[in-house]
């Protein structure tokens, strides 16, 4: 498996890339020479290679091997395209083990970071401890249940997947896993010292550098040290360039209103929702030419996502930047943070509905994003800032 920090438009910030890494340390083992454990073909082969897997499954509904390499390469493809539509098609390849109680751990893995991605973070949770109950050390169903939990906020709970991590063989990721928790409550020194050191360890993996890298200069984000903060995320550029790192470091840009390094960092970035709502933030604040073309793309593509529930959901904290950051309609773009910081409590979500707030001149709002990261305990700056949105 290809390790993946995908942007998920920045709704979980370590899980992809955590649980990549773990997968590669677990690898899924076939049953035999014959059997399908992956597919992650490039774009251009989606649909022919798609094409095939679906004959097959549907002449055997119930080919495990066949399901899971389909059902991971339309995540693959939604990855890319930030289309959470796919990602409802990936779930539905997995039908014939819906309400099947013995469904196969692997299906019920996928079926969890399916939930996940779509923001269905309830149901991916139960879908985990359902594996966790078959298979009570399986790493990347640890992982992937303490990022959910922490993007839900609850921090001592994702501890406690966190430490389950040791006891599955994997103690340099339950070390990370846990300095990201720790920094998110506030304990940076400690974060940071923990995070150094995680960097001189060689567990094997190629992206392992990038990862802590990442959550690195994420960590100096919300501590208010952005020239920190820039250069770590360059380094897990450098360390392996992937999708997340990049658009970390373009928010760190602009923050800090670096707009020509945001621009050039973006130039190449893609077409998902995420890279062209960074794009459009830049250029509008740039006055370029392509700013207004931007916006149009934007808004008729939140158009057509609002069609779909999933993908609303998917989309819900680009929305509220986007109202915020390129409409200039403040008051709608609370609304929409407020609404998505109901489905997910990462620190970016309490900040955007933060600057909203202050936007809007709304000081009940202010109070509230506050009282809830006071709360769940998370700690950052930018939350006692009168930040920017420009």
């Amino acid at each position: 498996m290809t390790s993946i920090r995908f942007i998920g438009a920045l709704a979980c910030a370590g899980l992809v890339g955590m649980s990549a890494l773990i997968a590669q340390a677990e690898p899924l083992r076939p049953a035999g020479d014959d059997e399908i454990v992956e597919t992650l073909p490039t774009l251009g082969g989606f649909a022919r290679e798609q094409r095939e897997m679906r004959r097959k499954l549907a002449q055997q509904p119930r080919d495990a091997a066949t399901a899971l390499a389909l059902s991971r390469s339309t995540l693959a493809r939604a990855r890319i395209e930030g289309d959470a539509r796919l990602a409802g098609q990936a779930l539905g390849v997995l039908g014939a083990w819906d309400g099947d109680a013995n469904a196969p751990v692997e299906i019920r893995l996928q079926r969890a970071t399916l939930r996940q991605h779509l923001h269905e973070f309830d149901a991916a949770v139960q879908e985990l401890e359902a594996v966790l109950r078959v298979a009570p050390r399986h790493p990347q169903a640890l992982l992937t249940l303490a990022t959910i939990h922490r993007v839900q906020g609850r921090y001592k709970e994702s501890n406690s997947a966190c430490e389950r991590l040791t006891e599955a063989g994997q103690p340099l990721y339950a070390r990370a896993c846990l300095a990201e928790n720790q920094a998110l409550g506030g304990e940076v020194a400690a974060a940071r010292s923990e995070f150094e050191a995680l960097l001189k360890a060689q567990p094997g993996d190629a992206g392992w550098a990038s990862w802590i890298r990442t959550s690195l200069g994420e960590l100096e984000q919300r501590a208010g040290r952005p020239e920190a903060a820039i250069a770590q995320l360059r380094a897990a550029q450098k360390a392996g360039a992937d999708p997340y790192s990049r658009l970390a470091l373009a928010d760190v840009l602009i923050e800090a209103e670096r707009w020509p390094e945001a621009q050039a960092l973006l130039v190449d970035a893609g077409d998902s929702e995420a890279a062209l709502l960074r794009h459009a933030i830049v250029e509008r604040a740039l006055r370029s030419d392509e700013a207004a073309k931007l916006q149009r793309t934007l808004s008729a593509r939140y158009e057509q996502a609002a069609l779909r529930p999933e993908a609303a959901a998917v989309h819900a904290r680009e929305r509220a930047r986007f109202a915020l950051e390129v409409e200039g309609n403040p008051e709608r773009a609370l609304a929409l943070a407020r609404a998505n910081l109901q489905m997910q409590r990462e620190a970016i979500d309490f900040v955007v509905m933060h600057r909203a707030a202050l936007a809007a001149g709304d000081a009940a709002a202010q109070a509230e994003v506050a009282a809830l990261a006071e709360r769940i305990g998370l700690h950052d700056v930018r939350l006692s800032t009168t930040g920017s949105t420009s």
